[in-house]
């Protein structure tokens, strides 16, 4: 007799006491049901046996479907044997009607195969056992087809995939500590993790500015400058405080005074956490790098404490023995155990790199000079005394002489921004810099905009804005061409003769209202496919991983436990 715990009421009950909850045309006596001899499904003893426990326990919940056309069962043969398992002699029967033989035996094989070709869910019974056997209704969850030993199995093996899936979602690194800082097109170096990450690289004693300037040039600095080619916010600059002092003072003199000034047009210092982050993000571990314009000792120290050999050619002798002195003063006391490669740097021409460091490299890093925007040393082979045509033919056949020197299937990035002519218009260096790649045989693959500190921006922009309608860049570009004098193009007060006077007056005084440039590119390309290069370069996924990247409890020891920023 059925004892289902269920409220429901029945839509019957057999005579003999079992509950009918499924639809049905009649109650009949089983010994009247014929089996069809055909039936080609055969039931184990085990499935009878869980078939009446349920049917005994919960009532009927699906009927016997009989063809009215034969007479014979075609859906059901093995309910009927757990109903004479179960002790009833009565059973729910649906009857249906069938044109043919063909039709009847056709429903009778699909009703079996069809159920076979479903796919159990396992997750899904699993989350449902489990919630049977925590409820406190009392019912059994065996009657959903599945013996105790089997649900305890399973609940089992699920417990501990779930403890062990919590385990490694526990191990997973978040974004920042897979790729340092999170891979979006804006890098923004003005706070947070970056700042603090700059600055235990230079509390180091990296002094990437020692060393600039011509071999025998004796000024500190050893940095000449384009006088013609520095940003009118430093001209600004500089003339509001000799104003102010009541005489002229010289570039080396504003520069020592005032080095938050000149880091708009003077000596560029390379920023370290970039290093880190491109070489992270575009050289394998322990893999190679070729940097034709080397410049300071940023990219070369950052590359070897990452774990790196590093390759850099530089003209100035003067800056490679520099370079060659801060690497020895950062390493004076050791490095313990770790294995670290120091720095390559070469003093020469890097129109001769493939002769001075010739090899295979897995990437190509580095920062152009910028025409004449900073003028190192007079020497021939110089390409910053040189003009914007002649350096732009030198420049390329550095970038396609270096870029040669890739493995296949690597990436090749350079950190550049735009300069302006003497008359203050853009020359469009980006734009000849992605040429002389792509006619290297490379493609653009990534751009990516360097925000560096806005400074003294808000002040300027409002000035300049108001006399020329030049915007700002802080994202991507919206280009603005000029047909004629942009003096001419600014938004006057024309309301009198002499407003329109003033305004042009101060217009032109201010320097035609340049905007400052504050950010810089980095710009990637690939040589082959970037997923093999990507697939070579790797990416760390649990904590430890991360131990073996980038000598990370090396530089732990160096420059301390900063936390990458959560996005």
């Amino acid at each position: 007799m059925s004892n289902t715990n269920t409220t429901t009421e029945p839509r019957a009950t057999t005579p003999d006491g079992f509950k009918v909850f499924c639809a049905y045309d009649e109650i009949a006596d089983i010994e009247t049901l014929k089996p069809n001899p055909q039936n080609p499904n055969k039931h184990p003893e085990a499935q009878i046996k869980l078939l009446a426990d349920i049917i005994e326990k919960a009532g009927w919940r699906n009927n016997i479907t009989v063809s009215r056309r034969s007479g014979l069962i075609v859906k059901g043969h093995g309910r009927l044997e757990a109903a004479k398992a179960a002790g009833t002699k009565y059973a729910p029967i649906e009857y249906q009607e069938y044109a043919t033989e063909s039709d009847e035996l056709a429903d009778l094989v699909a009703d079996n195969r069809i159920s076979e070709l479903a796919v159990l869910d396992k997750d899904q019974i699993i989350d449902i056992l489990a919630q049977l056997e925590a409820n406190t209704d009392g019912l059994d969850p065996a009657m959903t087809g599945f013996d105790t030993d089997t649900i305890e199995k399973m609940l089992k093996e699920a417990k501990e995939k779930k403890e062990d899936e919590a385990a490694k979602e526990a191990a997973k690194l978040t974004l920042q500590q897979r790729f340092l800082i999170s891979p979006f097109t804006i890098l923004d170096a003005r706070g947070g993790f970056w700042s603090e990450r700059k600055k235990a690289w230079k509390a180091l004693g990296i002094r990437s500015e020692i060393g600039r300037g011509a071999d025998d040039d004796k000024t500190e600095s050893g940095l000449t400058y384009a006088r013609s080619s520095q940003p009118p916010s430093v001209y600004e600059a500089k003339n509001a405080y000799e104003e102010k002092l009541g005489q002229k003072i010289s570039w080396e003199e504003f520069a020592e005074l005032f080095p938050d000034q000149m880091a708009q047009g003077g000596t560029s210092i390379f920023d370290p956490v970039l290093c880190e982050v491109a070489y992270r993000w575009f050289c394998p571990q322990g893999g190679s790098i070729i940097d034709p314009f080397a410049g300071g000792s940023v990219r070369g120290i950052v590359a070897a404490l990452t774990g790196r050999r590093y390759t850099g050619v530089d003209l100035s002798g003067r800056q490679v023995e520099a370079n060659r002195a801060n690497w020895e003063e950062i390493t004076h006391d050791g490095l313990g155990d770790y294995d670290v490669t120091p720095p390559t740097w070469i003093n020469g021409d890097s129109t001769h790199i493939t002769e001075l460091a010739p090899g295979a490299y897995d990437l190509f890093f580095t920062c152009p000079p910028y025409a004449d925007l900073e003028v190192y040393s007079d020497k021939p082979e110089d390409l910053s005394n040189k003009d914007y045509p002649e350096f732009l033919a030198l420049y390329r056949d550095i970038i396609a002489k270096a870029t040669s020197l890739l493995k296949p299937d690597s990436f090749a990035a350079i950190v550049v921004g735009d300069v302006r002519d003497p008359n203050g218009f853009y020359r469009n260096f980006i734009s000849d810099t992605i040429a002389a790649f792509q006619d290297a045989g490379l493609k653009l693959y990534n751009e990516a905009i360097l925000i560096t500190s806005y400074g003294s921006l808000a002040i300027r922009a409002g000035k300049q804005f108001a006399n020329s309608r030049k915007l700002g860049k802080t994202h991507q570009n919206v280009l603005v061409f000029c047909n004629g004098d942009p003096a001419q193009s600014a938004a006057f007060d024309t309301s009198t003769d002499e407003t329109l006077a003033h305004d042009n007056a101060a217009f032109l005084q201010r320097g035609a209202g340049k905007l400052g440039q504050e950010h810089q590119k980095v710009l990637v390309f690939s040589k082959g496919k970037p997923e093999t290069a990507a697939s070579a370069i790797g990416v760390p996924e649990t904590a430890e991983d991360l131990e073996d990247t980038d000598n990370a409890a090396l530089l732990r020891e160096l420059l301390g436990e900063q936390a990458p920023d959560e996005e």
